[in-house]
């Protein structure tokens, strides 16, 4: 017979048993005879069952606000609200300038009226004295020959200050207004968007250093960046040539292959560059509006301490000055850069774009320098200032240069426009 002491008595808590223990439930780890055993079992179902009742009216609930579920029209509203806010702010802005300007144009209008009154009465005067003068020698019938030079002098002086009056003018000089509007988004962050693959065609305009100028459609994943797309492109450069071949009556092709750290992107604007893309800049930031330049270099661009920096240069027509063509950049010394090293830099490259020889074709075209600092715009002839040192720390430079009107007809039929 068993002792006592060693038999286990059910642990139910509702009411003291005595009987022994059969199971132990793994549940709760409590030892129960068999009849409790049986009880507990279905109060732990019933437990179980409550719960997922529970549980199962929640994902209903949850689904029914997925069926109501809409963007907020605060979410699609609110960024063109804080636009149009900043627009009323921008012109209220303009016209503070306006107003400040127009008092400004109203001052050197009164200005000038005053010196055009004071320099007519000063030429009065020289005209009255002279014609008193030639009324005295009239009646003497004696003039020496200086006294005719110098009424002669007299009349030109007065001439050229009438021609002068027809080139007075007061120049309103305006500044592009570049007041950037960032526009950020706070939204789903569960999935990095890096990993969604979209694909978009990006016309990329692809300029060599021998002049060719090629424009290529590039496939590739909106969020990936300037450094994904440079990739891609060097990848299927030479199936883009031979579809380039084929589709063109040219025969001007030669074998060539774009090399990563050797390409430069470029944002071109107005035939001008605007911006150079850093190649972590994002691709689904690029507008289809935006005209993407990728520039053929002659050295990496990696390497920071290389002797040559890149130089913009632009191109406009020389009668009238308006732009036309690609913007090219030039090589010129990153330090001790003088004016002359900018127009040989120029010379060294205007050939393979355009059908002329820049040494002895100088009368077709001139050039000259454009720096701005702290908004200040100077223009300078570029041959004034061949012996000058060009500070390109402090400054932005560009190069424009001016093209005779046969020359640019020229460029237009055979160049990628």
């Amino acid at each position: 017979m068993a002792d006592n002491n060693t038999i286990k008595e059910c642990e139910n808590e509702k009411d003291l048993c005595k009987r022994q223990v059969r199971a132990i439930c793994l549940h709760c780890s409590k030892n129960l005879c068999r009849i409790h055993l049986i009880e507990h079992t279905q109060l732990i179902e019933e437990n179980v069952r409550s719960e997922l009742n529970t549980l199962a009216d929640k994902f209903n609930e949850l689904s029914s606000k997925f069926n109501d579920l809409s963007i907020s029209s605060d979410f699609l509203e609110q960024p063109f609200s804080q636009l149009e806010q900043w627009r009323r702010d921008a012109h209220n802005k303009i016209d503070e300038i306006i107003e400040k300007k127009r008092q400004e144009i109203n001052d050197k209008i009164d200005e000038y009226k005053k010196l055009f009154t004071i320099s007519n009465l000063e030429q009065l005067e020289k005209i009255n004295a002279s014609k008193k003068l030639i009324a005295e020698l009239i009646q003497d019938t004696d003039a020496s020959h200086q006294q005719i030079s110098d009424l002669q002098t007299c009349i030109d002086n007065t001439e050229n200050y009438l021609n002068s009056l027809t080139t007075h003018k007061i120049n309103t000089i305006s500044h592009p207004l570049i007041w950037p509007v960032d526009i950020h988004t706070q939204h789903f962050q569960a999935q990095p968007i890096s990993s969604i693959n979209i694909l978009r065609d990006f016309k990329i305009t692809y300029i060599r250093l021998d002049g060719i100028i090629r424009r290529h459609y590039v496939n590739a994943n909106i969020f990936g960046t300037m450094n994904n797309l440079i990739r891609v492109f060097i990848q299927r450069y030479p199936l883009l040539e031979a579809l380039a071949r084929s589709e063109s009556s040219s025969t001007i092709f030669t074998d060539h292959q774009p090399k990563y750290d050797f390409v430069l992107p470029a944002e071109v604007h107005g035939r001008c560059i605007r911006t150079r893309y850093s190649n972590d800049h994002k691709l689904v930031l690029i507008s289809d509006y935006e005209s993407i330049v990728f520039y053929e270099t002659s050295f990496p661009l990696s390497d920071h301490n290389h002797p040559n920096i890149l130089m913009a240069c632009a191109f406009q027509r020389l009668s009238n000055k308006t732009p036309f063509g690609w913007p090219i950049y030039l090589n010129v010394p990153r330090t001790k850069c003088r004016g002359q090293d900018v127009q040989d830099a120029l010379q060294n490259v205007l050939g393979n774009f355009f059908p002329l020889n820049p040494n002895t074709d100088r009368l077709l075209y001139d050039a000259y320098l454009s720096t701005s600092i702290n908004g200040y715009t100077k223009q300078t002839k570029l041959n004034t200032i061949l012996q000058n040192e060009l500070d390109f720390s402090k400054t932005h430079v560009t190069l424009f240069v001016n093209i005779a009107n046969l020359i640019v007809e020229q460029y237009e039929q055979n160049a990628l426009i």
